[in-house]
């Protein structure tokens, strides 16, 4: 192997006016001070893992949202249940469109000394202090390995039986006392399943007296088929330091398995009487409001937003609400808003549709009922989530109708202001010094952009080609359900997903279907399987050839000449 001659780029050097930089630390220590400053900054606290087992650390950060707090957390009530075996400080500054902002940060890698619920304290930082939290620490577990092993493997998942379409929740470890050179792991494939990853964690951890560096990746996963739910063995290529390391040596190869699993999926049980069947550890239906409802008048507009959350779902899964009918007042429907977040127990879904109300004349309207059934996880058992009927009293108006927006509300319409009101205004010298202050900071960014601007070199005008690899990697997901002929359900999903993944399609299957006509049959036998009372056959093969032309059609045909050549030809 050829040596390898790195030339290093000669340094930047400019000048910038001492006399600019008495100006600015001078300004920097007076805002500091300043009530408004000061009076304006949160403190908090976070960690990376809430629940650990003994022998496993975990990352406690402290930030404060002003790089002028100049106070030092107070972390000596930390001692007492953790050992702290590593810290760092670290500080931001970010200008958006005008507005400043600034945090500071300590990170502490923390080793839990003791078993059970253990509550990291307040933590005093300055004037102010941050929330408790408490973490679980559990007794470290017994392990059985062969020999003296510096890297391997483990897996695991939970539960081991579920019922079709259910999350379960995937998790690999790999466990090394070396530096990896280079190193790949791929995430898992599994047959008739969609499979979402969920976050990873970097730890240490002590075995057998050794300490042992960890990368802990979680997976959701959903089964669509019923039977035995194979996750094969995931394989870790690496090279690793040698014994004798040198600078002509390419490391050691490595090639490790993790276990596979088996996994018995059941169909939906017999005592579910739902249309749609939805395994979920909860879910909850709620509404919120644009305005206030108890004093609507005719000709006004109100915007209803109507909000399906799951624990344990794709958004994909969650149903479409009925038809709103309401004799006497126009309705303007929105399209559905779907998302998908990812916590500590997997991923929650939430389905948000908004219909926009005008009542045409004085009276009471009622707005039905909404009911709908799911399958609990956690306590097996049939549940129905409901949203109670509710009556509009509407007084007469002479108010013509108006346009109907809709409104971007959350699923928590009321919230609290988390900033106390000062009990006195700030003096108005203070204020003119606070702004005197950004303007010299904005006036030394701007000297300082300028100078290195005329020392850097003419940069390249050619500009970098779009990443696809969210969208390929949707696709090929889509492709791998439809050659497996998965269900309709599935399909939809994945789909919805590859849609949202593409920069030139809708973001939905039927906008999808209106833009590309040679879907809608296909999609029409899915909503069938799903919603209606035929078995709604689909051709998973001319589907996917489908799929491939409006993908095709969507990307364009590339002109000659402007691909930009591979990163390593």
């Amino acid at each position: 192997m050829p040596p390898i001659n790195v030339r290093l780029p000669r340094p930047l050097r400019f000048a910038i006016p001492s006399g600019w930089i008495a100006l600015l630390l001078t300004l920097l220590a007076l805002v500091a001070g300043s009530p408004i400053a000061l009076s304006d900054t949160e403190v908090r606290a976070t960690v990376d893992r809430t629940t650990v087992s003994l022998e496993e650390t975990l990352t406690l950060t402290l930030s404060a949202d002003s790089m002028l707090f100049s106070g030092e957390p107070d972390i000596a009530a930390l001692q007492e249940d953790f050992h702290i075996l590593n810290r760092q400080q670290s500080s931001r500054t970010n200008i958006v469109n005008g507005d400043i902002s600034s945090s500071r940060q300590w990170e502490y890698t923390l080793a839990p000394k003791r078993e059970g619920q253990i509550t990291i304290p307040a933590i005093p930082m300055g004037k102010k202090s941050t929330r408790p939290i408490t973490v679980t620490v559990s007794a470290a577990p017994q392990r059985q390995r062969s020999g003296n092993q510096q890297v391997w493997l483990e897996a695991d998942i939970t539960p081991r039986r579920s019922y079709v379409q259910a999350q379960l929740e995937y998790t690999v470890k790999l466990f090394s006392s070396v530096n990896f050179l280079d190193a790949s792991l791929d995430a898992p494939t599994i047959d008739n399943a969609v499979v979402e990853p969920i976050g990873e964690n970097r730890y240490r951890q002590q075995i057998d007296g050794r300490y042992f560096q960890v990368i802990e990746r979680r997976y959701a996963i959903f089964p669509q088929r019923s039977g035995e739910l194979e996750i094969p063995a995931l394989t870790l290529q690496a090279r690793v330091e040698s014994y004798r390391p040198s600078l002509l040596d390419p490391g050691r190869l490595l090639i490790k398995r993790s276990p596979p699993l088996t996994v018995k999926i059941d169909p939906p049980p017999s005592q579910f009487s739902g249309s749609l069947w939805l395994p979920a550890a909860n879910l909850d239906i709620v509404e919120t409001w644009s305005g206030d409802v108890d004093s609507l008048e005719a000709g006004q507009s109100i915007t209803r937003s109507i909000h399906i959350r799951a624990d344990g779902l794709l958004a994909a899964q969650l149903p479409a609400l009925p038809a709103t009918v309401l004799d006497g007042a126009r309705l303007y429907p929105d399209q559905a808003k779907l998302s998908n977040d990812v916590n500590d127990t997997g991923v929650s879904a939430l389905r948000t549709e908004s219909l926009a109300i005008i009542p045409g004349k004085a009276g009471t309207y009622t707005l039905p009922e909404i009911r709908i059934p799911w399958w609990n996880t956690r306590t097996n058992s049939p549940e129905v989530a409901i949203l109670p009927a509710r009556e509009l009293k509407v007084s007469g108006g002479t108010a013509a109708a108006p346009t109907p927006t809709f409104a971007q509300s959350a699923p928590n319409a009321a919230t609290e202001s988390n900033t106390a009101p000062l009990d006195e205004p700030a003096p108005a010298h203070s204020h003119r010094l606070f702004w005197l202050a950004i303007g010299a900071l904005v006036l030394f960014n701007t000297a300082l952009l300028i100078a290195l601007l005329r020392r850097r070199p003419a940069a390249s005008t050619a500009a970098p080609a779009q990443n696809s690899n969210d969208e390929k990697t949707h696709f090929d997901a889509l492709t791998k359900l439809c050659k497996n002929k998965a269900s309709a359900q599935a399909l939809r999903a994945a789909i919805n997903s590859w849609a949202r993944s593409h920069p030139h399609l809708p973001n939905n299957l039927d906008a999808l279907g209106r833009e590309y006509e040679e879907l809608r049959p296909f999609i029409d036998g899915m909503n069938l399987q799903l919603y209606g009372e035929g078995s709604g056959d689909i051709d998973h093969s001319a589907l996917l050839d489908t799929l491939r032309q409006c993908r095709k059609g969507a990307s364009g045909e590339k002109k000659p000449g402007t691909a930009l050549p591979a990163l390593y030809p």
